[in-house]
């Protein structure tokens, strides 16, 4: 029931997806399973028109045509009959070309409307939420499973396909020769419970290759966060030999995945040889079908075995694909919709007079509490400085400040209202936020100044906050400028550089409070004297809150915060 229910609720997702293609394609499918046996079954007459037969009056299939057509007053002749035979398998080849598109074009935008839906939930989720999730495995949905996903959707479609060629070819056959016909579905049958077990051994073996591929990306993911330290150490064996392990690991899974799914073809398909060839043998000897409908009655046959092969196929990689479902499933049903999240007016609120905390308390799961009825009050147009030793909540209080951390008790209250749902999203439009490690895109240097700033910001309003922050020098030093194309940043500017650089990008959003986050803390004395300056000069029109543990900015502080 269990197994039901799931295959249900993987259907959900295909089914808020253009439903009508699917009946397009399903329609297509059927006629192209109706078709495909009727053009076989309609070469009885046309043996028989050739001689190819035993010179025995017509019977079967052939006299029902004979009738239909003397019935209309059409006489069969080879000429008739090939050119009918010729204008179905035209018009079931235009199907078949028209169906092969429309699936194509049906899974394409379903993996690329699927994979925008869940990227806008991970981008725009709770930081809470978002913070407790692997980034690799967000990774491995958007990038593998999610066109495993779409694979898995299209092995059910060609199996309802070959459910249908299978039922048209049995019964066409069934007309030819009932017997026979019931021989070769038994041994199908038969055949397909035999080799259940393939089916149990590929949803395990599939669960194997979705974690192998997930402990391949961490072991990539790793060596990039640590590319430096791998360098200076010279220890490129131990993450070249992590990979090699997820590597030879990720091998082995596809080839006992291969293995898995060929080892039952080749048994059906010899004992689909061995069947037909005593279905024929067992024919001919007894004489009890004429010869063209014998002939057409092997051709069905050997249309009708591979349809069980492919079945078995299909099942198997439906099987498969089952953890790739579950893990975009569970992605999908973790996430809230962004809709139901993002509330409230967008414009950017502007602080006025002061922020006030009152009576927060905050502790994360399974950890002390950090703030318990802890007060505090930051004026406007003022620089305030949190201090304290290490690990008794400084950035969690950025984090609270700028509504990335809920409090368990009390209230947040700007200018007299409270920050909630309502209130969040204007708030957020109004700040800017520096972390102590500064983060770019590979792109040119103007990109990576007006990528959140709202795209109206010009590159006189850019070189004057280059200038304000003494990083102005490290555009003329590129050739092309701010259209100058940089990557991997870190190793093209000094931490100092990159601070400044990130400080211009907040300074650019025009930010009403300002938030950093130990944001001097790579800069020389020198250097963060004259941040510290431009910070004082913009305190006017800016509120700053400043997370420090260095005491030599402590005189450039209005008031403190001492956690």
């Amino acid at each position: 029931m269990q197994t039901y229910l799931f295959i249900g609720r993987t259907f959900r997702l295909l089914r808020e997806h253009q439903p009508w293609k699917l009946v397009v394609i399903f329609i297509l499918t059927l006629l192209l399973g109706v078709t495909s046996g009727f053009s076989i079954v309609l070469l009885i007459p046309l043996l028989q028109l050739l001689s190819i037969g035993t010179g025995e009056e017509p019977g079967g299939i052939a006299l029902f045509i004979q009738n239909l057509a003397d019935g209309a007053g059409i006489t069969l002749t080879i000429g008739s009959i090939l050119l009918v035979y010729m204008v179905l398998l035209t018009l079931s080849a235009l199907v078949q070309y028209r169906k092969s598109i429309l699936d194509a074009r049906y899974q394409q935008t379903f993996i690329y409307s699927l994979r925008r839906r869940l990227f806008r939930k991970i981008i725009m989720t709770d930081w809470q939420l978002l913070n407790s999730r692997s980034k690799t495995n967000h990774l491995q949905v958007l990038t593998k499973e999610v066109p495993n996903l779409a694979l898995y959707y299209y092995y059910y479609l060609r199996l309802l396909t070959t459910l249908i060629m299978t039922a048209a070819y049995t019964a066409y056959a069934l007309m030819v020769s009932a017997s026979f016909t019931l021989i070769i579905v038994a041994v199908g049958v038969l055949l397909f419970v035999f080799l259940r077990k393939f089916l149990f051994r590929a949803f395990h073996l599939g669960e194997g290759y979705v974690t192998s591929y997930n402990r391949l990306l961490k072991y990539i993911d790793d060596f990039w966060q640590t590319v430096k330290i791998a360098k200076v150490h010279s220890s490129e064996d131990y993450y070249y030999n992590r990979f090699d392990e997820a590597s030879t690991s990720l091998l082995d899974m596809e080839y006992r995945m291969q293995r898995n799914w060929s080892l039952p073809q080749l048994i059906q398909r010899l004992a689909g040889l061995l069947v037909l060839v005593g279905v024929v043998w067992f024919g001919y000897r007894s004489g009890a079908v004429p010869m063209a409908s014998f002939v057409i009655l092997i051709l069905l046959f050997s249309r009708i075995f591979p349809q069980f092969i492919a079945l078995n196929t299909d099942i198997n990689m439906i099987v498969s694909n089952v953890a790739s479902v579950r893990l975009v499933m569970q992605l999908d049903d973790d996430l809230p919709d962004p809709h139901e999240r993002v509330k409230g007016d967008h414009t950017a609120t502007a602080l006025q007079k002061e922020i006030r905390m009152e009576d927060v308390s905050f502790s994360y799961p399974d950890g002390e509490k950090l703030f318990d009825g802890f007060n505090a009050v930051i004026k406007a147009h003022s620089i305030t400085g949190i201090v304290g030793p290490s690990g008794r909540g400084k950035t969690t209080l950025i984090d609270l400040l700028a509504g990335l951390q809920k409090p368990g008790a009390g209230r947040i209250v700007i200018d007299g209202k409270v920050l909630d749902d309502d209130f969040l999203q204007g708030w957020k439009a109004g700040l800017g936020y520096l972390p102590q490690d500064p983060f770019f895109i590979d792109g040119t240097l103007r990109e990576n100044l007006v990528w959140d700033s709202g795209g109206d910001v010009t590159d006189d309003e850019i070189r004057d906050v280059l200038e304000q922050v003494n990083a102005m020098h490290l555009v003329r030093r590129f050739r092309k400028g701010l259209d100058a194309f940089i990557v991997n940043y870190p190793y093209s500017f000094s931490g100092g550089e990159c601070q400044r650089l990130a400080l211009a990008r907040v300074l650019l959003r025009r930010p009403s409070l300002l938030l950093l986050d130990e944001a001097t803390s790579s800069l020389d004395r020198e250097n963060e004297a004259v941040i510290m300056d431009v910070l004082s000069r913009l305190k006017e029109k800016v509120t700053i809150v400043f997370v420090t543990h260095r005491e030599s900015v402590s005189g450039w502080f209005d008031s403190t915060i001492t956690l």
